[in-house]
């Protein structure tokens, strides 16, 4: 087995084969996956106007992603996917698991830069191929950043090694480049510096070559920050209790740490209500233990590996103990994986032993079986709100799809419950509010849609979509009066979104229910001069003029010596001739 392993290695091409086969077989049924519910939607169906037009690529790096994101060439790589496919979800799979598969190649020759043993830098590469933690970053699309960043990161750190080497201008160039390009991906790269300053210090570099490098590093970084300052107003919070915050940042590095080891508790918007650290503290004891039972062979690129993990996942991670869904999802993990892998790599293991072939294989399979199965869960936006639900419980947003999902389908009291849970999650949100009111209106619950309607407008600081929603439930119910309260409110302030029609269907309403009470009220007075000449005012805008003329004559008889009644008289019978 040792000399078939070794004489396999010794093949470029049949390794970098398997390195590729065996991700695109497992992951190649989500070329043909929907888009998501989530952030697909935002960042690539509703920007399909940008995409169009390449004349855009400047925006990406002026304007921030949905208002929040500083990620210009995340943004390109989704224009360039429109460009070839349009709003066409297989292209954009396609573009992931092509870029995850040169992260690999790029791994396994990071790898072999550093000295890895070859068999460990094959199986170490192609666990992190088949990893169910990084299944997030694959098959759901918005996941690509990370790996988009992993491939300019690795490739950055391969051309720094390659100068460190052989002292090539252009490599040196190239590493910057890459860098750049990192860092205009995701934010986190800023911190790359720090690995880079520890590769510098490995490979034994004089203090002229690291001055060199950090000044071209500074000048990339303050560059990328100017701009970004430019185009997105957020930043890192501290959170209202720092304390709070930081036992939320070092659960949350134990959660990533745990699921880098032990793909236990997974899922698709994990938060440390709906997660464990167990399995993290499980994974540190493991580590310890064969840290110290068998040793590693190079303490600093082992230190290395850990300072790659907690450097790339400490902005991530920190994100996220802050925010307020306090979210960590899995594809934050892609690039500081790769920082576990190495320190693992430096474990004293026997290579050649039977226990670690056969071990490492036991592994491969076992983490290829479950991102295979798991794999289903992105299928569609159905399969994936179900399992939202199911293993993100605490969190609003699938019950809310699941409701608006009922709603598209005309099952509107379905819909109710699951915008109940979204509701009691998130109770000042004003969409939900909005969602179960059509809901409540279509059913004929008059109060409770009004209710919500009203709730909407109020968390929503006076949404002008808001007031033409309860305009129309109180239309559907016959309250005219409040309606046209609502409609005279938009006809002042937002006109331009009142449907065509309304106002004169509200009108007919309002004359209609106006004529029979005043007709009514005549029955129950009939000597009520004043009531036959409200009413003749009805039929005048109706341009009824014979009744009107009918009843202000009437009144006249009524009251003989009323002055204003004989003024409508002559009016009306003027008009008539």
């Amino acid at each position: 087995m040792n000399n078939t392993t070794f004489n396999f290695l010794e093949n470029k091409t049949k390794v970098y084969l398997v390195l590729v086969l065996l991700p695109t077989l497992i992951y190649f049924k989500s070329l043909f996956f929907d888009f998501s519910p989530m952030d697909d939607q935002w960042m690539i169906v509703k920007n399909a106007d940008i995409f169009s037009d390449l004349k855009n690529i400047k925006t990406f790096f002026t304007k921030p992603l949905a208002g929040l994101y500083y990620r210009p060439l995340l943004s390109l790589s989704f224009m360039l996917d429109f460009q070839i496919g349009k709003i066409n979800p297989f292209i954009y799979h396609f573009s992931n698991l092509v870029y995850h598969l040169i992260s690999i190649i790029l791994l396994y020759k990071l790898f072999l830069k550093l000295k890895v043993n070859i068999k460990t830098s094959f199986f170490l590469s192609l666990i992190f191929a088949v990893h169910p933690v990084l299944l997030h970053a694959v098959a759901w699309i918005p996941g690509r950043n990370d790996v988009l960043l992993t491939v300019f990161a690795l490739s950055s750190i391969l051309y720094l090694i390659n100068y460190l080497n052989e002292r090539k201008n252009h490599q040196l160039f190239l590493h910057l480049l890459l860098f750049t390009c990192a860092i205009f991906t995701k934010e986190n790269a800023i911190i790359l510096p720090v690995f880079f300053i520890g590769l510098i210090y490995y490979f034994k570099q004089p203090k002229k070559t690291f001055l060199l490098i950090i000044t071209s590093w500074i000048i990339i970084v303050v560059g990328w920050y100017l701009l970004r300052c430019l185009a997105v107003k957020s930043t890192l919070t501290f959170g209202p209790d720092i304390l709070d915050s930081i036992k939320k940042f070092v659960m949350g590095v134990l959660l990533f740490f745990g699921k880098s080891i032990i793909p236990a508790q997974q899922s698709i918007f994990p938060t440390l209500k709906n997660s464990s650290i167990v399995f993290g503290i499980i994974a540190l004891v493991i580590i310890a233990f064969a840290f110290f039972k068998i040793g590693l062979k190079n303490k600093t690129l082992a230190i290395l590996g850990l300072v790659l993990f907690f450097s790339m996942i400490a902005i991530p991670v920190w994100y996220g103990a802050t925010g307020s869904s306090g979210e960590h999802y899995e594809h934050r993990v892609y690039l500081p994986l790769i920082g576990i892998l190495l320190f693992i790599s430096q474990l004293n293991f026997n290579q050649n032993s039977s226990i670690f072939i056969y071990g490492s294989l036991l592994i491969v399979f076992i983490f290829s079986m479950k991102t295979f199965t798991r794999l289903n869960i992105y299928k569609n936006e159905s399969t994936f709100t179900d399992n939202g639900i199911k293993e993100a419980p605490d969190y609003y947003f699938f019950y809310a799809i699941k409701g608006d999902k009922f709603l598209e389908q005309g099952n509107y009291r379905a819909s109710i419950p699951y915008y109940n849970s979204a509701i009691k999650m998130q109770p000042t949100r004003p969409q939900l509010y909005s969602s179960r009111g059509y809901a409540f209106t279509e059913i004929g619950k008059m109060k409770e849609a009004v209710s919500d309607f009203s709730k909407a407008i109020e968390y929503s600081k006076n949404n002008y979509d808001m007031y033409l929603n309860r305009c129309l439930a109180y239309t559907k119910f016959g309250d005219v009066e409040m309606a046209i309260q609502d409609l005279s409110f938009l006809k002042k302030n937002a006109p331009q979104i009142i449907p065509d029609g309304l106002e004169k269907e509200l009108f007919d309403h309002w004359h209609t229910i106006m004529f029979q009470k005043i007709s009514n009220q005549i029955i129950a007075e009939p000597k009520n001069a004043t009531l036959y000449i409200r009413r003749a005012k009805l039929f005048i805008t109706k341009n009824n003029l014979q009744e009107a003329l009918t009843d202000v004559k009437h009144a006249c008889e009524l009251e003989p010596n009323n002055p204003t009644f004989k003024t409508y008289l002559n009016q009306i019978t003027s008009r008539i001739k």
